[in-house]
C-alpha cells in the first residue's frame, strides 16, 4: 500500500515540477516525507526547491533533516556534502556539521572489510567486527635483497626473523568491476550504503576524527557538473582530490587503455597525493555530477597535524592505483571481474629504503611494482642517468611477463613506499587461468606497446 501511494505521489510530483506548480510540489514533498520518513531525497529536493524560491530559512531546515537521514543510513559523503550546501546558503551555520553522525558509515565500513586503516583514536572499539587495524607506514615490511639467487635475477625477501606478514591491500570486488551506464548517461542503479562502504571515499570521511571531518568539509568546495563538462584535465597541476558524491565520471589516461567509469563512493585526482605530480588523466562528467573538492594544501596540513590521517590517504591511493591497473592494463583485460578482484588482493605494501635497487639492468625482475611515495631515479644499462620517475605507474611488468631482463636500473633516492605483486604470485595466477596464456604470449611479442613500457616517461632534468 505504501509503495503504491509513493509511486502515485512521485508521478504527481513530476507533473507539478514540469508545470512549475511550486506550491503543489512542496505539498507533495511533504506527503512523500510522511510516506517515506527515512528517505533523505525528499527533504533534500524540497530544500533545493525552497532555496530556488528564496525561502532560505525553510530550505536550511529541510536540508538539516536530509543531513540527519543521509548520515543515519550510512551515506556519510552525502551528509557531509549536504552540510556544505547548508553553509553555502547560510555561512553562519557551521554548527550543521555537528549533525553528521559518523557511526553508521563507520560501522558499515568495518563490517565490509577484514582490515581497517583508521585515523580514529586508538582504533577499533570493543565489539566491532574487524580482525585488526593497520598503520601502513609502520606495517610495511622493507624489501630485503635475496643474495642467494643467480646473478641474472634480482629478488627480494622478508627481513630475517620477521614475524610479521607483508601488508596486503583489502581491495573490494566493487572497485575493480566494470560499471555500465544507461543510454541516458546515468548510473545503471543507485548505490546502497553497503556498496559505498567498500569504496575509497567512505574511509576518507568515516575513519577520521569528527573535528577533522568538520574541517575537511568547511575548507573544501562543492563542484557541480553537467554532462560532458571536464572535472580534471590531464597534464594540469594536481592540486586537489575529488570525492564523488553523486553521478558518474569517465577517466581516460590514453586511447590505448580505454576509459574507466567511476561513480559515487570513488575518488579521483589521486595524483595530488603523490609528490610533485600532474594529473595523469582527463576526467569528464557522464550525466550530472556532484563532487567535493579537497585541496592538496588542506590534506597536507591535516596530515601534518594528525599523521594517522596520512595512512588513510595512502590506503586510498593504493586501492585506486591497483583497481585502475587491473581494469585498464592489457595484462589483466582478459580476466573477468572475479579474477580481477583476486589479482588486486595479490598486491602488498612494501618499503624500499634509500639506495634500494627495485629494478636492475641486465637482471630479471622479481615482481610488478607501483611506487606511491618517495623518489626514484632511472639509469640506463650503460650508466646514464635518465631522470626521476613518475609515481603511480607500474614498473617491471614486461620483465615479469616475458621473464626477460630489465633494460634499466630503478633506484630509490629516498625511502619509497611501493605496491608489489611478486612474479611467483603472477605466474601462479596465470597457471590457474590457462585461457590467459595465449593472450599473454601475444603481449610478450609486442614489447614496444606504450602501455607495457617499463617506465612511463621519466622526467627530464630541469623540466
Amino acid at each position: 500500500m505504501t509503495g503504491s501511494r509513493s509511486r502515485q505521489l512521485r508521478d504527481k510530483l513530476q507533473k507539478a515540477l514540469e508545470k512549475e506548480r511550486h506550491g503543489e510540489a512542496l505539498r507533495i514533498y511533504e506527503a512523500l516525507e510522511f510516506v517515506e520518513p527515512s528517505e533523505p531525497r525528499w527533504p533534500h529536493r524540497k530544500g533545493d526547491l525552497l532555496n530556488r524560491l528564496g525561502r532560505t530559512s525553510a530550505a536550511v531546515s529541510s536540508y538539516e533533516t536530509a543531513v540527519d537521514l543521509y548520515a543515519a543510513l550510512g551515506f556519510v559523503a552525502r551528509a557531509a556534502a549536504m552540510a556544505k550546501v547548508v553553509m553555502g546558503v547560510d555561512p553562519t551555520r557551521t554548527d550543521v556539521l555537528d549533525r553528521v553522525n559518523l557511526d553508521p558509515a563507520r560501522r558499515l565500513h568495518r563490517l565490509a572489510r577484514q582490515n581497517v586503516v583508521t585515523a580514529v583514536g586508538n582504533g577499533i572499539e570493543e565489539g566491532e567486527p574487524v580482525t585488526q587495524t593497520k598503520r601502513i607506514r609502520t606495517a610495511a615490511l622493507p624489501l630485503v635483497r635475496d643474495e642467494s639467487v643467480p646473478d641474472g635475477e634480482l629478488r627480494f625477501t622478508r627481513p630475517p626473523m620477521s614475524a610479521r606478514r607483508a601488508m596486503e591491500l583489502d581491495v573490494s570486488a566493487v572497485e575493480v568491476e566494470d560499471r555500465p551506464l544507461r543510454k541516458s548517461g546515468m548510473p545503471s542503479q543507485r548505490p546502497t550504503a553497503h556498496h559505498l562502504a567498500m569504496l575509497p571515499s567512505t574511509p576518507l570521511f568515516a575513519e577520521i576524527p569528527k573535528p577533522m571531518l568538520e574541517r575537511l568539509v568547511r575548507e573544501s568546495r562543492l563542484v557541480n557538473l553537467e554532462d560532458g563538462e571536464r572535472l580534471i584535465e590531464r597534464g594540469t597541476t594536481a592540486d586537489a582530490l575529488y570525492a564523488l558524491v553523486e553521478g558518474t565520471v569517465e577517466l581516460l589516461r590514453t586511447a590505448e587503455e580505454g576509459p574507466v567509469l567511476l561513480s559515487e563512493g570513488d575518488v579521483v585526482g589521486i595524483s595530488c597525493l603523490l609528490e610533485n605530480a600532474s594529473y595523469g588523466a582527463d576526467v569528464t562528467a557522464r550525466g550530472r555530477v556532484c563532487a567535493l573538492r579537497i585541496s592538496k594544501l588542506l590534506l597536507d596540513r591535516l596530515v601534518s597535524e594528525h599523521p594517522p590521517f596520512g595512512d588513510v590517504l595512502i590506503e586510498v591511493v593504493g586501492r585506486r592505483l591497483v583497481a585502475t591497473l587491473v581494469r585498464t592494463s592489457p595484462l589483466f583485460t582478459g580476466f573477468n571481474d572475479q579474477v580481477r578482484s583476486r589479482v588486486a588482493r595479490m598486491f602488498e605494501v612494501r618499503k624500499a629504503t634509500k639506495g634500494t635497487r627495485i629494478l636492475q639492468a641486465g637482471k630479471r625482475s622479481d615482481g610488478l611494482y607501483i611506487p606511491m611515495l618517495g623518489e626514484l631515479i632511472a639509469t640506463s644499462a650503460d650508466g646514464k642517468e635518465l631522470g626521476q620517475l613518475k609515481l603511480g605507474r607500474a614498473l617491471g611488468q614486461h620483465s615479469v611477463l616475458t621473464r626477460g631482463v630489465s633494460p634499466l636500473t630503478v633506484e630509490a633516492s629516498s625511502d619509497v613506499l611501493v605496491l608489489r605483486m611478486s612474479a611467483a604470485r603472477f605466474n601462479k595466477l596465470v597457471s590457474k587461468n590457462p585461457k590467459m596464456v595465449a593472450h599473454l604470449e601475444e603481449l610478450a611479442r609486442r614489447p614496444s606497446e606504450p602501455t607495457l613500457s617499463l617506465v612511463p616517461g621519466p622526467h627530464k632534468k630541469g623540466a
